[in-house]
């Protein structure tokens, strides 16, 4: 049997106050949790064990009763903790105890997603963990810092939230996946007995939406690659990564940056996908050596390339500077619009479908997950094409 008990513990200072104390026993076992309430003996019924609110001023009496207030939420929050573990097969004091005053797992919505952040970081699913620590502060400031219980969320929670995503002119991807985010910690509460499943989510948009995908074609890349950059070295690294990720079937910018020299043997690169953890193996050409050459000896550690510096090793940062600098090289190519990281792979995709090469093969090359995924990059390029043959067909 379990029972919860109220106590004031004295001071043992006169005319100091006392603090209130919660008792549970469990299997003839018990624990005191010290509260932060506070007040003095006078304040306190011994008989029984309950806070007399008669006072000797107003502003005391409101702060007496924000006492009781606190208390009672606390005494229902010790019960539900206790509630959650009664649904296993074995339950012991310390468990109670470590529910109630472990904010992650007492039903407080942050500090659980801090923990499941805490827990994908742990498995160097590093990328999910930032997804999740970005859509965090999202809803922390759509709730201005206040937490919230998790079985306090509902659809009209959800809804307001999207409204206020909307507002924002955030998009309708970004608002997608914040909202799969939330989904996928309200489940997990659900999982953990947190809070009952009442499926918050089903009118919400978590699909995602086809955006338009930037290339550009073999004439740019050749004028890329030949444009003279010898006075500006960083301008000159900014481009070889641009070009080395085009060669290799349009490698992400952290993969590029974590890259190490003992994953070229036998002629090929070899690598995990961060984004999908596929391994690729690539088979080292010309071009890729020479770039490899251009930058041995200039590198941090065992990298392969210089995108790291001596106390700068944050990938995130490398991503800012790479793509500021393929703005300045835009603006000397005269492109209306910047070249970017992701450019070199929807290009590789675009010039590889142009050249007939199956998207069975550009899929596998890219490290897709399946055609579905390779059939959105491409599919302004079919488009492009549908267009061409269009104005071909219109012009007779």
């Amino acid at each position: 049997m379990a029972s919860i008990k109220v106590k004031l513990r004295k001071s043992n200072v006169e005319e100091k106050e006392g603090v209130i104390i919660i008792q549970i026993i469990y299997n003839r076992r018990v624990k005191c949790l010290t509260t932060r309430f506070r007040l003095f003996s006078h304040e306190w019924d011994k008989k029984k064990d309950k806070i007399i609110l008669k006072a000797a001023s107003k502003e005391r009496e409101i702060y007496l009763r924000n006492i009781m207030d606190g208390l009672d939420k606390e005494l229902e929050r010790l019960r539900k903790c206790k509630e959650i573990l009664d649904k296993r097969s074995v339950c012991t004091i310390e468990e109670w105890v470590e529910r109630y005053t472990d904010r992650s797992l007492n039903g407080y919505l942050f500090p659980f997603m801090d923990r499941m952040i805490d827990r994908i970081r742990a498995e160097n699913r590093n990328r999910t963990a930032a997804i999740y620590s970005v859509a965090m502060k999202s809803l922390q400031s759509f709730r201005q810092g206040a937490d919230i219980l998790i079985e306090s969320i509902d659809s009209g929670l959800v809804r307001r939230y999207e409204n206020y995503l909307k507002l924002k002119h955030i998009s309708m991807n970004t608002i997608s996946c914040y909202m799969r985010v939330l989904r996928a910690v309200y489940n997990r509460a659900a999982e953990e007995g947190l809070t009952s499943q009442r499926l918050p989510f089903k009118n919400v948009y978590t699909g995602v939406a086809r955006t338009a995908k930037r290339a550009v074609n073999e004439t740019l890349i050749v004028r890329l690659k030949g444009l003279d950059l010898s006075k500006n070295l960083e301008l000159s690294l900014a481009r070889d990564l641009f070009m080395f990720s085009f060669y290799t079937r349009g490698m992400s910018f952290v993969d590029m940056a974590n890259l190490r020299r003992y994953q070229v043997r036998n002629g090929y690169l070899t690598y995990t996908r961060s984004k999908t953890r596929q391994n690729l193996r690539i088979r080292i050409e010309p071009c890729m050596e020479e770039i490899f050459e251009r930058y041995r000896g200039r590198t941090l550690d065992n990298f392969l390339l210089p995108v790291y510096h001596p106390g700068q090793c944050d990938a995130a940062s490398a991503l800012r500077t790479y793509n500021k600098r393929l703005e300045r090289i835009s603006a000397r190519l005269g492109l209306e619009k910047p070249l970017t990281s992701y450019v070199a792979r929807h290009s590789w995709a675009t010039i590889a479908l142009r050249k007939g090469i199956p998207v069975r093969v550009i899929s596998e090359g890219m490290g897709h997950e399946s055609e579905h995924t390779t059939r959105i990059y491409l599919a302004a390029i079919e488009q492009s094409a549908i267009d061409q043959a269009n104005a071909r067909v219109i012009a007779l």
